[in-house]
């Protein structure tokens, strides 16, 4: 990006006079000059000039001379050449990781692919079965594994060392039951009654008959391209959503249900009312899968990524090595802030200005020691 010009304090091999001008350099095409000396006690000076170039200006006065070091032309025309070839140089780059990727994959492709031609020789390859049938079945056995394993420990206040980790200690220790029995009942109508229903509707009505053949495995950068594009959906659906259903009669007759939990455990992430099931759990996970028509490996990537959110965001343990539940947690403890998934909308709409303000922002962030959050931050 810049033309340099060396002097080296010696011409044809005589030391140069300490009193001599920096040396200057003019570019036919235009340019800003800039003169960088070196004076003889060490301390460094740097006069710029404006080269008028084709239009024949001379250039100002150039001041007190300095012995020279170093001198360099930013020249326009030097910039756009030295921008393409960086342009040039990071598309190479980039195709060059993508053929090791894409390679590697194709290294390993064929044990991945009987892998996973032999599991579609067992459960079988019908697109209807595997979107609608084999991957609700999937996602909901993953919801309740997954946060099962939290309720455990809320049930048994075991292991206790894990209690250090709580995001609001003393609440749900232990659960009751007669709680949990109500709130299992309650996913239970939401994933069954609701959801396949819903399942069954949206693949017969947006993607039957345009995904791909499940048994052509997709590349690893489509997966990660339709991957990024559920994120962006996602985040976007649910946020405005959630903001929909603070406001009144929404709130009041529909999302009340989900903030009974000011103090959330993991199985209360499906714990709310039917409409809000639809619109704020099901739809924006959807919408990604649904537009890019996306292959059924990618969808089974993609919706258990969304339950391990969605469990620590509501599970109540900020654990070590995890991302931070702190966010969502301030929302179910506030209820009038957080209510994005990763908080770049609620900055922009300033919607987390306490929570900026607050305790809850400081320990959000991942816990790279065994320490708690409220060790590392405590409230007072």
């Amino acid at each position: 990006m810049f033309g340099f010009a060396t002097e080296s304090g010696q011409s044809g091999g005589k030391a140069q006079d300490a009193k001599s001008e920096p040396a200057i350099r003019e570019e036919g095409d235009g340019g800003v000059a800039v003169a960088v000396a070196v004076d003889k006690d060490g301390a460094t000076g740097m006069r710029a000039f404006w080269d008028f170039g084709r239009n024949g200006a001379s250039p100002p006065q150039k001041g007190a001379p300095m012995p020279v070091r170093s001198s360099f032309v930013i020249s326009p025309a030097r910039c756009k050449r030295a921008g393409a070839a960086a342009a040039a140089a990071g598309a190479t780059a980039t195709r060059r990781v993508m053929d090791t990727i894409n390679s590697s994959w194709t290294a390993a492709g064929s044990l991945v692919q009987a892998r996973w031609n032999a599991l579609l020789d067992v459960i079988g390859d019908e697109p209807e079965f595997l979107y609608v049938w084999a991957l609700t079945v999937y996602v909901h056995s993953v919801f309740w594994l997954v946060g099962g394993l939290f309720v455990l420990m809320d049930l048994t206040n075991k292991p206790a060392c894990l209690r250090r980790y709580k995001t609001q200690p003393g609440r749900n220790e232990p659960i009751g039951w007669p709680e949990l029995a109500g709130v299992a009942r309650t996913i239970l109508l939401n994933q069954t009654v609701v959801g396949i229903p819903l399942t069954y509707v949206g693949y017969h009505a947006t993607i039957k008959g345009m995904v791909p053949d499940p048994r052509v495995l997709p590349s690893p950068l489509e997966i990660l391209r339709h991957l990024v594009v559920c994120v962006f959906f996602a985040e976007i659906g649910f946020y405005y959503v959630h903001r929909l259903l603070h406001l009144g009669p929404l709130y009041r007759y529909v999302h009340k249900k989900h903030h009974e939990w000011s103090a959330p455990f993991a199985w209360t992430a499906m714990y709310c009312h039917p409409l809000e099931h639809v619109l704020s759990n099901m739809i924006p996970p959807m919408i990604g899968i649904q537009l890019m028509r996306a292959h059924i490996l990618t969808a089974a990537i993609w919706f258990p990524l969304v339950i391990f959110n969605t469990i620590r965001d509501h599970c109540g343990y900020h654990l070590p090595f995890f991302p931070s539940p702190e966010y969502h947690d301030y929302h179910h403890a506030k209820f009038t802030e957080c209510f994005g998934t990763f908080g770049y909308l609620d900055w922009l709409h300033g919607t987390d200005t306490r929570f900026r303000q607050s305790k809850q922002h400081q320990r959000h962030r991942t816990l790279w020691t065994l320490k708690s959050a409220r060790e590392l931050y405590p409230d007072s």
